[in-house]
């Protein structure tokens, strides 16, 4: 069953073309990474996704259904940038967002505690959160997405603004929601938040999906890789650099490049045998890197030679033909929508309460 499908999706601002028939499934309880750089649709295609915005063309469906206002509430989001009422604690703006949601007063609370809990928030729950650092409150936007248990997370840069440790943090609670089999969509720039946490990946560039991989199958060695060493004496290096052209020694690294198992495997086997320590074996270049890479520069023809066969899931050319939206035809404006829909407000409020912005904080 597909949670999320999209058939050659375009979205115009006048001139301006973001998508231009993009095509997109993920199926439930998968974790689909959208890899792109800024400004290349991904916050477009969430709000797409959303409801806050209608297609220029195609169609788009989410948990079986076309109407997105009917199924906003079993959608979870996390925004990039978050702004909160400060003057609120943390279960307060919980408490709050909760109501919206229609969930009964017992199971709200009991909701709230296992949220805070599960984010690491427990002991601050009733600080303001304007004591909150950005590590803090970006947790306290987890706890808010999962409120009402959705069935589907759209995530939208989770680390963006943070320092490594609150990076990391992040993406740990990410992962302990995709244990429990969470269907979610996650757009980021970062190839590591890729391939921590998804399942498979897509590279947003021209407004399509240019290129479509499962995470595993990007997580081999590179294609060029730097070995190294404690010492590496003249002479081992003449040897080294005989086992074939791809190896190139410069003062304590090997460089193989391009790198393959065999050719590996015989340099490590010379250099244990004479003594040799290895400090590190680092890749120079990742596949995920290389994929991206390619498909952004729009050479995507190229892929197939690059990396390892079967690799890629080539885009089907069979979508039905549907019947695009006329160019801009029922756009609504995020304001007008939060207003009239108290449903939509619960999971659209962290894009609109203005009362101060988490920018300028530290963690």
């Amino acid at each position: 069953m597909h949670i999320i499908e999209v058939e050659n999706l375009s979205k115009s601002y006048d001139d301006l073309s973001v998508l231009q028939g993009l095509t997109l499934r993920v199926a439930k309880g998968e974790v689909y990474g959208l890899l792109g750089p800024n400004g290349s649709g991904k916050s477009t295609l969430l709000y797409l996704l959303l409801g806050f915005l209608q297609p220029s063309g195609g169609r788009l469906r989410v948990l079986g259904k076309t109407n997105l206002e009917k199924i906003r509430g079993r959608i979870g989001y996390l925004p990039e940038r978050m702004r909160y009422h400060l003057n609120y604690s943390a279960r307060e703006y919980l408490h709050f967002l909760g109501q919206f949601n229609d969930m009964r007063e017992a199971r709200l609370r009991t909701r709230i505690d296992e949220e805070l809990e599960r984010v690491g928030l427990s002991t601050v729950a009733n600080r303001r959160l304007k004591t909150f650092s950005k590590g803090m409150l970006q947790r306290l936007g987890i706890a808010q997405a999962l409120l009402d248990q959705p069935e589907l997370l759209l995530i939208d840069e989770p680390t963006s603004g943070l320092d490594p440790a609150g990076q990391q943090e992040v993406l740990e609670l990410l992962s302990e929601v995709r244990a429990r089999g969470q269907t979610i969509l996650l757009c980021t720039h970062y190839l590591d938040e890729i391939e921590y946490l998804c399942d498979r990946v897509g590279i947003l560039a021209g407004g399509q999906i240019a290129a479509e991989s499962e995470v595993a199958q990007l997580q081999g060695p590179g294609t060029s890789i730097a070995i190294r060493v404690d010492r590496l004496a003249p002479e081992l290096q003449t040897r080294l650099n005989r086992i074939s052209p791809a190896v190139r020694c410069e003062n304590h690294t090997i460089v193989l490049r391009p790198n393959n198992q065999p050719l590996q495997a015989a340099v490590l086997r010379v250099l244990l045998d004479e003594g040799i320590t290895i400090l590190t074996l680092e890749p120079l270049e990742r596949p995920l890197e290389r994929l991206y890479l390619q498909a952004v520069r729009g050479a995507t023809t190229d892929i197939t030679e690059a990396l390892p066969a079967g690799l890629l899931e080539p885009k089907s050319d069979e979508s039905p033909d549907l019947a695009p939206r006329r160019p801009g035809e029922g756009d609504t404006l995020l304001n007008e929508l939060l207003h009239r829909d108290k449903k939509s407000a619960a999971n659209g409020s962290l894009l609109q309460q203005d009362e101060a912005s988490t920018e300028d904080r530290t963690d």
